[in-house]
């Protein structure tokens, strides 16, 4: 620990004795580094541990620093110590951090320091030396004579140096006139605090008035790939561009550390430069809405644990870098990614990542690395089973078999059947947009529930105003849905279908890095399109393709397999028309006791009681 010069010496730095508690404090004038304070209750002789002097310096923003705030309390206090020839630990500093609504007792040296005089820590007698009371609180006088009164009864003498007081038990016992005094001081400065924040506030509310009425800049800072020019927005064209590369990577499968790792290898500058692109960057990108142009003020600080949204976000606020459409293209490929998580390799671990699912139990299939072929392989097996808790399907399957028979039969598949009733590709998208758009606002909405109950009128406000925007995005979503399923055939669909059987011939040529980023484009396509495998014992591998809005996916046909090979489930109009099935290895056309969901369930009920 640093300290003055007057302690230095063989116990400089601490307090001697036996038992020890430690602490951690800022290092002065600079960043929070970790430093131990000694404080004992017994000296090695027995004797009771002498006094010691804490100075305890605060000053509310970072700017202060620069000034002479620092070396003015501290060079006081000093001078004060040696007068008297006291040790002085001046390590206590809480440099930009206010005391007007408490943030220093909950955060930095101050609490640090209170925890170990309610412990019994800090010796009886010692001195708190500060340059005034209101360095100690701001807060309304109530609180701030009860943190000093506190301060008093644990044996802590409280030391003003600007008007010389001595606040202490043994003192205020006959003299009760210093209390006098501390009523009027913490008065005048919590008076002084509120009216500088209701100025301070009102100076705010300006601005956010007019970034919203005009779109004048609210301050200076802005988004890395925005800059002000003559008082406006506008976009670092070269920077946008790499924002929208980062989208269409997103949207094209590429998980947040594979987008870092093409960045970096491509040599692309990173916004401040830096040493190579992080995945924290590019998460707030893809996470936050800045890249439509929104921005969302807020009231109260980080440092203050307060930080809350005021208002709703200002749309247009800034030059908007990706269209809607793109956005949230993005945030679902990513929202499936993860509900696909798993352990990846360099080559992806494999096409269905996050699709398996158990036909017996409904848990994921596990996949497990038994070794390179021709003996080893990468199975399917499901998780439930492997952990032991209760599912009884013990079979494995090969997944490249599995990838295999399912690519191929993306080749052979009538892409005629599956199209008819389906859903156009620019209608699903509005859909999945506006799904998502939905559950963004309700989500919002409910973490606001909590600040509406305790009586925020402005979060009620906010509140209201969000559930009217909920209903205009469902009258939307329901008339996006319709349109949907009354659609035409979808020749995006069909492309769809075709770039997939197009990746995976390419696939098959492909090396090294160039077949990673096929498998990964193909693995996001495949998402796109199947909603399923679920792997049967009885059965064998169905895949079921997503079914188009308004139709439950146990009513849409499908066909049984032998085992190991895949049944297909798809868009179907009518239910008698054997057109839209593809037998995959000579498997035949089902009889009608196999058309429907709905009777596979029953078949598998009679034969798991057999």
């Amino acid at each position: 620990m640093e300290t003055s010069r007057s302690s230095r010496g063989p116990s400089a730095g601490r307090i001697d004795g036996s038992r020890a508690a430690s602490i951690d404090l800022p290092e002065p004038g600079g960043p929070t580094k970790s430093k131990v304070c000694y404080i004992n209750s017994i000296e090695p002789d027995g004797r009771l541990p002498m006094p010691k002097a804490f100075s305890y310096i605060r000053f509310s923003s970072p700017e202060q620093a620069r000034g002479d705030s620092l070396r003015r309390q501290l060079s006081r206090a000093r001078d004060w110590c040696q007068a008297r020839g006291l040790e002085l630990d001046d390590s206590l500093r809480d440099l930009g951090i206010s005391a007007y609504k408490g943030a220093h007792r909950d955060i930095g040296a101050l609490k640090r320091f209170l925890a170990l005089v309610e412990a019994g820590e800090v010796p009886h007698g010692s001195y708190l030396v500060v340059e005034s009371l209101d360095r100690l609180s701001r807060e309304a006088v109530l609180d701030a004579a009860a943190r000093l009164f506190d301060l008093i009864r644990a044996g802590v003498i409280v030391v003003t140096l600007s008007d010389g007081q001595v606040y202490s038990e043994e003192r205020l016992r006959t003299d009760w006139t210093p209390l006098i005094v501390s009523i009027a001081v913490m008065a005048r400065a919590h008076e002084e605090s509120r009216t500088k924040g209701e100025r301070v506030g009102a100076a705010w509310a300006r601005k956010k008035a007019a970034a919203r009425d005009e779109g004048r800049p609210l301050t200076l800072r802005c988004p890395e790939w925005i800059a002000i020019e003559d008082g406006k927005f506008v976009l670092r064209e070269d920077r946008a561009e790499i924002v929208r590369s980062i989208y269409h990577m997103a949207i094209e499968g590429y998980g947040q550390r594979q987008i870092v790792s093409r960045l970096n290898a491509a040599g692309t500058p990173t916004w401040r430069g830096g040493i190579g692109w992080q995945t924290s960057t590019v998460a707030k990108i893809l996470g936050g809405r800045l890249a439509l142009g929104e921005y969302q003020p807020h009231s109260g600080t980080h440092r203050g644990g307060n930080r809350q949204p005021e208002g709703n976000p200002i749309r247009g606020y800034y030059p908007a870098v990706v269209d809607e459409e793109t956005y949230w293209r993005a945030r679902q490929a990513s929202k499936g990614r993860r509900i696909a998580a798993g352990r990846r390799g360099r080559g992806v671990a494999h096409l269905l990542l996050g699709l398996g699912k158990c036909a017996r139990c409904g848990g994921s299939m596990y996949v497990i690395d038994k070794g390179p072929p021709p003996k080893g392989g990468t199975y399917f097996e499901c998780a439930t089973q492997r952990r032991g808790a209760g599912c009884e399907n013990g079979t494995r399957w090969r997944a490249d078999r599995i990838e295999r028979r399912l690519l191929r039969g993306l080749a052979y598949l009538d892409a005629g059947a599956v199209l008819r009733g389906a859903q156009p590709t620019a209608e699903a998208d509005r859909v999945t947009i506006l799904g998502a758009r939905l559950a963004e606002v309700e989500g919002r909405r409910k973490r606001l529930l909590g600040l509406v109950e305790d009586g925020d009128d402005g979060a009620a406000d906010r509140y209201r105003a969000l559930g009217e925007e909920a209903k205009t995005i469902q009258r939307e979503l329901r008339e996006a849905e319709k349109a949907a399923a009354t659609a035409a055939a979808d020749p995006g669909l069909r492309a769809r279908l075709g770039e997939a059987v197009d990746l995976s011939r390419a696939m098959e040529e492909a090396e090294g890095d160039d077949r990673h980023a096929i498998r990964t484009r193909l693995a996001e396509q495949l998402r796109q399109l199947v909603a399923e495998v679920r792997f049967d014992p009885d059965l064998g591998v169905l895949a079921y393709l997503t079914p188009r809005p308004g139709v439950p996916a146990e009513d849409v046909p499908a066909i049984v397999g032998a085992r190991h090979m895949l049944a297909w489930q798809m868009w179907l109009n009518d239910d008698t028309d054997p057109s839209g099935f593809v037998g995959m290895d000579d498997t035949p056309d089902p009889d009608e006791e196999t058309r429907n969901l709905r009777t596979l369930a029953k078949m598998r009920g009679r034969r798991a009681s057999a």
